[in-house]
């Protein structure tokens, strides 16, 4: 893929800032001194657990070795805005593209990085049909306006992962995972959308997730779906704000035969609060019975 067309597919190697880059170069030197090769990484990664995590686009720029091993950070990345792309779906339908022809198929970025700032996707809901990540600058600090993502393509073809961003304002849902990819959500805040979070015969997995203020249910899982909730930073609260509504909606809304989990030590009167509607949490009223709202160990 040419560097005309995405821009730093290939950055890999690129030094980190000067305000970060000198001390995890000295963790580094700190592991390859205490330890031998096959325990750097594990050492380096219990370390790291106990300090703020700068944006993974800093890691993955890093110069050092030992740090992309860390955390795992695929080689081939890409960036939005980028000059020959004026919206974010023609940027990923370009990737999808690539990524169908097989002279292109080994070399096309798998990472996404949505720098700071607010992004309108022409008003349009972005679809993702095949697996990729996407990360922003930062909840609060990389915002899509006025649009959601509804995730579809193959169960079989592997997972989307949307990271560091804010979802605000979209008319439809925030994220909606439909009979397709199961998604895993790091970091993330949904706000003033219809509904929040969505999954109907799909998984979705939610690390320290906000949504706040969404006409409808703010999570709702059904047609055999699982949404699993973690992380202290995970809040449901202010939704249901539409009086207009022909079912009734929840903070946590699950289905028959779906299944809303919340990682010890979260519980549904923490997370669920102020909601309105049938208030912070339930479902079945139209779907032959209530799904399980529960809390798992994992």
């Amino acid at each position: 893929m040419s560097t005309g067309e995405t821009k730093e597919t290939t950055t890999a190697t690129k030094a980190l800032d000067a305000d970060g880059g000198g001390r995890h170069d000295e963790l580094s030197f700190l592991a390859l001194r205490l330890v031998s090769h096959h325990k750097r990484v594990s050492l380096l990664r219990r370390i790291l657990s106990f300090h703020e995590s700068r944006n993974p686009k800093e890691y993955i720029c890093s110069s050092s070795k030992l740090f992309r091993s860390v955390h795992r950070a695929p080689p081939l990345w890409t960036s939005f805005p980028c000059s020959n792309y004026a919206t974010l779906q023609s940027l990923v339908n370009r990737l999808e593209e690539l990524r169908g022809d097989e002279e292109s198929s080994g070399n096309v970025p798998s990472v996404l990085f949505i720098e700071e700032g607010e992004y309108t996707n022409g008003g349009k809901t972005l679809v993702l049909d095949k697996p990729i990540s996407i990360i922003g600058a930062g909840c609060g600090k990389t915002t899509l306006v006025g649009f959601g993502l509804q995730i579809t393509g193959n169960k079989s073809d592997g997972i989307v992962e949307i990271e560091d961003l804010t979802i605000k304002g979209g008319e439809e849902d925030g994220l909606w995972a439909y009979e397709g990819l199961n998604v895993i959500m790091r970091g993330c805040s949904v706000e003033d959308c219809l509904f929040g979070v969505v999954a109907y015969d799909a998984d979705i997995s939610c690390n320290n997730l906000q949504v706040v203020g969404c006409g409808e249910s703010g999570v709702i899982a059904y047609g055999g779906a699982t949404i699993t909730l973690s992380g202290q930073g995970t809040s449901i609260q202010g939704n249901v704000t539409r009086g207009d509504s022909d079912e009734v909606e929840y903070g946590l809304k699950a289905e028959y035969g779906t299944s809303i989990q919340l990682v010890l030590p979260l519980n549904k009167d923490q997370i669920s609060t102020n909601n309105g509607g049938g208030e912070n949490w339930g479902g079945g009223e139209n779907w032959g019975g209530k799904g399980t709202i529960e809390q798992v160990s994992k």
